[in-house]
């Protein structure tokens, strides 16, 4: 199963790639587990896009006070939500940071056919 993992840290300047992040990166690219992952740009060249009676509207970002921000994330592959939350345990932003762990929803068939509206675990 897939999981989307969202790396929230403090809104700093950024601190770029470390020894840690490589590391887990190369090790968990090596096993297959994670599938695609980058950083983000800061929360003030976020953009938001809303429609309203057919038009659209952009609002710049940031958007909440928060100290937070998301700073990136990283698609997995996991047998179960447990192997999941051992690899966002393992990341290293997680040690000042955390990291949330969203389950994809299951998709039965091609990807553009039926969707299975069953949430996981019901």
């Amino acid at each position: 199963m897939r999981y989307l993992m969202l790396t929230i840290e403090p809104d700093v300047p950024d601190r770029g790639p470390t020894p840690d992040l490589d590391r887990w990166v190369a090790d968990h690219d090596a096993s297959g587990t994670r599938v695609t992952g980058s950083r983000l740009r800061p929360a003030a060249d976020t953009r938001r896009v809303t429609v309203r009676d057919g038009r659209s509207i952009v609002t710049d970002g940031p958007f909440t006070e928060s100290k937070e921000v998301i700073g990136g994330f990283d698609i997995i592959e996991a047998p179960d939500l447990d192997a999941a939350l051992a690899i966002a345990a393992s990341y290293p932003g997680a040690r000042d940071g955390l990291v949330e762990v969203h389950p994809y929803w299951p998709v039965e068939g091609p990807v553009d056919g039926p969707v299975d509206d069953e949430p996981p675990g019901a």
